[in-house]
């Protein structure tokens, strides 16, 4: 469990890999998401049936997504999609944070997350694209080193992470045989709601 300090009351929760099918989870992680928050999320307006079909292929090959669970809800998230020509060497990575749990340090948990996946997969540059008014994703990237320019208006981030050794994988792999049983107490936590 990681707990995270507000001005007056901790966030208790945990962060771990989503797993195939927990995806209809992202969906309403992203529904939640307020006008101001999913425009910056995807970089324009898009409607609750983009995201139903964006969240469908969110455990497509390549694609890896992290969450931070609280009472069992995905409350904010970082996706690695692999993409371009060379599949294998560049991925996109991107955030999205529900307000109430803004502003505690979880997206940059999420980023080093999603950086040391990216090591562990060989992957060279992790591209971050976010509006230019989102200064939270840039100082995020600025954090792990990001170069950041602007392209076709937006600001893009490349990250360049570190080539994988024992401590990446063994972190990674110490926190996937926890995944498991953290999707079980969130299934459980989740039920308990609805009775």
């Amino acid at each position: 469990m990681d707990d995270m300090q507000t001005n007056a009351t901790p966030v208790v929760g945990t962060m771990r890999r989503v797993l195939r099918s927990e995806t209809h989870l992202i969906e309403e992680h992203l529904l939640r998401l307020e006008g101001d928050a999913r425009r910056r999320r995807f970089g324009h307006d898009v409607s609750d049936t983009f995201i139903h079909t964006y969240a469908l292929h969110a455990a497509d090959f390549g694609n890896l997504t992290f969450a931070f669970f609280a009472d069992g809800d995905i409350r904010a998230i970082a996706e690695l999609r692999q993409s371009g020509q060379e599949f294998g060497h560049t991925a996109e990575v991107a955030f999205s944070v529900e307000r109430p749990y803004s502003n505690l340090g979880i997206g940059t948990k999420l980023m080093g997350r999603a950086i040391r996946a990216a090591r562990n997969r060989g992957i060279r540059h992790l591209v971050l694209v976010c509006l230019r008014d989102n200064v939270k994703m840039q100082a995020i990237a600025r954090h792990y080193g990001a170069d950041l320019h602007i392209e076709d208006g937006s600001i893009v981030a490349d990250i360049l992470p570190k080539r994988p050794d024992y401590a990446s994988y063994a972190s990674e792999y110490l926190d996937d045989r926890m995944v498991f049983m953290q999707a079980a107490f969130d299934w459980q936590t989740r039920l308990a709601k609805i009775a």
